[in-house]
């Protein structure tokens, strides 16, 4: 009667933990993830390049009414000046998707290096909680243990899906950067006035998607420290449990629950502000 019971219990506690690590392996999969799609998205951005000239006229006609009302007269260095950067937009423009690309591979090699392995840590904290389920006895000790866990379980598993849509969430913000990608540097000859200023516009473009594709790093690097760091927390509470042969077997059960919910839940903390650390390393806030 009690071991159906206990193998019901065991049978959803490895669903929880080992469900969480290939939520976390499913994730590292889409960071690491291939320019699948990179083509059908460039071809969208191509659609604003005769708007975006259109842009650039108009900057250029700014341009020379601000420095118009700063000097009395227009020298030629600033019409140098003006027409230099609106050649660089013209070449930002078109080849823009290509450094955009270049900025994603090499990301995408880092975060190869750092996801291999994977996390195991669901693996490791249900192989220490299936002798301790075993131990549980009465039918009213496994109820109660199944019913505070089963919250807590899911909790685990949601968190695990939170994660999944970072990521998800960072490839689709990737391909809208690329397609509007000729936006932004259409700005570039809108400077302050003096003829040599590049718009701010262009600057901060680039470094929001250099940010964005080293947050797939970061996120990679979270992942990993909270494995390193949760396994040996994991590991901590199994010797103390091994060491204590009066110790109960519910808290036990409990505590080592508990401490996977708390890993879980600072890694989605720390995988959504990887975003804004990103943001902030690139000083593209």
């Amino acid at each position: 009667m009690l071991d159906p019971l206990r193998n019901w219990l065991s049978g959803l506690i490895s669903s929880a933990l080992e469900g969480f690590d290939k939520m976390l392996a499913s994730a590292a999969d889409v960071l690491k993830g291939g320019l699948g799609d990179w083509d059908a998205v460039l071809k969208w951005s191509k659609e604003l390049r005769s708007f975006c000239y259109i842009i650039i006229a108009i900057c250029l006609l700014i341009e020379l009414a601000q420095i118009a009302s700063k000097v009395d007269i227009i020298k030629w260095e600033h019409g140098l000046k003006i027409g230099v950067k609106m050649v660089l937009a013209k070449v930002c423009i078109d080849n823009a998707p290509e450094f955009l690309k270049a900025c994603y591979v090499q990301a995408q090699d880092w975060i190869a290096i750092l996801s291999e392995g994977g996390s195991t840590l669901g693996e490791i904290t249900t192989r220490a909680l299936d002798p301790l389920v075993q131990n549980v006895k009465g039918f009213g000790n496994i109820l109660g243990m199944f019913l505070s866990s089963f919250i807590v379980l899911m909790a685990i598993k949601i968190c695990g899906l939170l994660i999944q849509v970072i990521a998800y969430g960072r490839m689709f913000e990737l391909y809208v950067y690329l397609a509007v990608s000729p936006l932004p540097c259409a700005f570039m000859p809108l400077g302050t006035g003096d003829g040599a200023s590049v718009n701010r516009i262009t600057s901060k473009f680039f470094k929001s998607f250099i940010a964005v594709c080293l947050q797939g790093v970061m996120m990679i690097v979270v992942i990993r420290i909270f494995d390193t760091i949760m396994s040996g927390a994991i590991e901590d509470i199994v010797i103390a449990i091994a060491a204590d042969p009066n110790a109960d077997v519910n808290a036990s059960i409990t505590d080592l629950i508990y401490t996977m919910l708390l890993g879980a839940i600072a890694l989605v903390m720390a995988v959504v502000k990887s975003g804004s650390w990103a943001k902030g390393i690139m000083d593209a806030m």
